[in-house]
C-alpha cells in the first residue's frame, strides 16, 4: 500500500503516510463498513466465479473477507508491504483467506496468474497507476477481471473536513500520490489484449461521524509530517485533530459525499 500531483515534480519522500500502527487498522475497519455497500454491489454484480483472487494492498485484512463473501468459491491472497498489517489479518482470516507480505508494484504477483485481482483506495498512493495497473492485467488469467475502486471527488463545504482534504492532498502527493487518482482513471485505455467491463463513478454519502472518525485517525498519523511544513503548524493540525474527534458520533448526513470511479477489465 504505497504512493502524482503529476508525473514530474519534486522528488516524493519515502513511505506510506498513513501507517500501519493500531490507530491505522482503526482506521481501515471504519473504512471498511462505510465503502462496503458500494463495494459488495460491484462484486456482486460480476459474471464470474474466480477460483484465486489476490487482494491487492490487503491492510489487516478486511477487503479479503469481503472478497471471499462474495466469492464463496474462491481461495483469496492478500497481498500487503506490511508485516504488521499482514500478521493482523493472519489472525483474523478466514480459512479460504491467506496473506503474503510483497510489493504489489511489482509483478509477477505472488500466486498469480489469477481469476480475479482487486484493489481500493490503492492506487491512490502509487507512482504511475496507469501504467501499475496495466501490468496487473498481466497477472490474470485469459478471462480474469481487475477491479478497481478509487477516489474521484469528495463534496463537502464543511470548514473542518476541506481543511483536512487540503493537508491530506499535500501528504499522499509529497510521496508521490494523487488523492483523486480516480479522475485520471477515466479515459484509460486498456492494455492490448483487454477490454473494460465496467467504467463508472459511484457517490456514496457518508455520515459526518464516519468521516471524521476516518479524519481524524489519519490526520493523528501524519500531522508532523515534513510536507506539511509551511502549510499547516502544529498549533492548527492539534486543533483540528480535535475538532474532529470530538465530531466522532456525529450521524448528521448530506454533509460529505465521497465520488468512487470503479473499473473493471477483463483479460481477453
Amino acid at each position: 500500500m504505497t504512493r502524482t500531483v503529476s508525473e514530474v515534480g519534486p522528488t516524493p519522500q519515502p513511505g506510506y503516510a498513513f501507517g500501519d500502527t493500531p490507530d491505522a487498522s482503526d482506521r481501515l475497519d471504519v473504512l471498511a463498513a462505510v465503502f462496503a455497500p458500494t463495494s459488495r454491489a460491484l462484486l456482486r454484480s460480476l459474471p464470474c466465479a474466480p477460483a484465486l483472487v489476490l487482494d491487492l494492498g490487503c491492510g489487516p485484512g478486511h477487503t479479503s473477507a469481503m472478497v471471499a463473501e462474495a466469492f464463496p468459491g474462491a481461495r483469496v491472497v492478500g497481498i500487503d508491504t506490511s508485516p504488521a498489517f499482514v500478521a493482523e489479518a493472519g489472525a483474523s482470516g478466514t480459512e479460504r483467506c491467506h496473506f503474503t507480505v510483497g510489493d504489489v508494484t511489482r509483478t509477477p504477483l505472488p500466486c498469480a496468474p489469477a481469476d480475479l485481482v482487486y484493489a481500493r483506495f490503492l492506487l491512490v498512493h502509487l507512482r504511475h497507476p496507469a501504467a501499475v495497473a496495466a501490468a496487473w492485467v498481466g497477472e490474470l488469467r485469459p478471462g480474469g477481471v481487475l477491479v478497481l475502486e478509487e477516489p474521484e471527488a469528495i463534496d463537502t463545504a464543511d470548514p473542518d473536513f476541506r481543511r483536512y482534504l487540503e493537508l491530506a492532498e499535500t501528504v499522499v502527493a509529497a510521496r508521490g500520490g494523487d488523492l483523486y487518482v480516480g479522475r485520471r482513471l477515466t479515459g484509460v485505455s486498456p492494455p492490448a489484449g483487454a477490454e473494460v467491463l465496467v467504467q463508472r463513478e459511484v457517490p456514496l454519502a457518508v455520515t459526518a461521524g464516519s468521516a471524521a472518525r476516518i479524519f481524524s485517525l489519519n490526520l493523528g498519523t501524519w500531522r508532523h509530517d515534513p510536507a506539511l511544513t509551511g502549510v499547516a503548524g502544529p498549533e492548527e493540525t492539534a486543533a483540528l485533530l480535535h475538532r474532529l474527534q470530538r465530531r466522532a458520533g456525529d450521524a448528521s448526513t448530506g454533509v460529505i459525499r465521497w465520488h468512487m470511479r470503479q473499473v473493471v477489465v477483463t483479460r481477453t
